[in-house]
């Protein structure tokens, strides 16, 4: 295996160890998800209807994640999470929140929607 290979394989499985993530909970194999309190109330309610992989690949605050579940109550079919509501959105807003990027880091800033290239047609 050439160097960066081994590499990007060293980094994929220290990620899929959950040797970061909050720095004090390790993340689960299955799931993803980081195991701090509440994960696994979030994960059985959440992989109810989709793979709890959509939770990670996604962040918000508290009112982003209150908004995207109360979408899913309104829209997609989703129980009314009752007493759940609490436990569920300080999971997600403390573990899953947005993160604050620096932008110092990046030879450039992001192309904005205009200036990218049209997305292929079907």
């Amino acid at each position: 295996m050439n160097r960066v290979a081994t590499w990007m394989f060293a980094c994929l499985m220290m990620s899929l160890s959950g040797v970061s993530a909050g720095a004090e909970y390790p993340v689960d194999p299955v799931s993803g998800l980081i195991m701090a309190p509440g994960w696994e109330m979030v994960n059985y309610q959440c992989s109810a209807c989709h793979t709890s992989r959509i939770i990670t690949q996604n962040a918000g605050d508290r009112k982003v994640w209150r908004d995207t579940i109360q979408w899913m109550v309104d829209s997609q079919g989703l129980w009314d999470l009752s007493d759940t509501w609490d436990p569920v959105l300080d999971y997600l807003s403390t573990y899953y929140a947005e993160k604050k990027v620096d932008m110092s880091k990046f030879r450039r800033l992001p192309l904005s929607a205009e200036q990218q290239p049209p997305m292929p047609s079907k």
